[in-house]
């Protein structure tokens, strides 16, 4: 199943390895990701931030911030995996080859996701940062110069306002 799961990928793992551009980084959620997350939140729960990148081995990937959780989904898994804020150990997003690399270590384990938008890493690292989970962010000038951060003006203000209403509406 991964050697499919390879060969339906390949074109966005091309243009992330040889393109340095994610295609999927600078993009708002999409309606699989919002229903799986809305699955997910409880009813009190608020969208604090989101990123959107690859998860190796796996393909596309969403992680999701809330006030209590985060929240992690794979493209093709039915359910989300659900972390409550006090087993998240550390956090990292470390500016790497292949845009921003999130990394989280739980108590059960430790968990990557590559390729995401500078934007949405720094959303994601101040959202964690603010609800007192120990975070680092790292925008050191990448191996690669190719990659691209190119984000227009407002963007993630524009993507989390969609989300949070979308995650609203049942």
């Amino acid at each position: 199943m991964r050697w499919l799961n390879l060969l339906t990928q390949t074109p966005a793992l091309a243009e992330i390895f040889l393109e340095g551009h994610n295609p999927y980084a600078h993009q708002k959620l999409d309606a699989a990701d919002v229903d799986g997350l809305r699955q997910a939140l409880q009813s009190n729960e608020v969208l604090q931030a989101y990123a959107i990148g690859r998860i190796v081995g796996a393909g596309r990937g969403v992680w999701a911030v809330t006030d209590q959780a985060v929240l992690l989904r794979e493209d093709g898994q039915q359910g989300v995996t659900r972390i409550a804020l006090n087993q998240v150990k550390t956090a990292q997003a470390v500016r790497g080859r292949f845009g921003h690399v999130l990394r989280l270590h739980t108590s059960g384990g430790a968990h990557s996701l590559f390729g995401v938008a500078r934007e949405l890493a720094a959303g994601f690292h101040q959202s964690l940062a603010s609800l007192e989970v120990a975070s680092q962010f790292d925008d050191a000038q990448a191996h690669s110069r190719h990659w691209r951060d190119d984000a227009p003006e407002g963007w993630l203000q524009d993507c989390l306002s969609d989300a949070r209403q979308r995650l609203a509406h049942a």
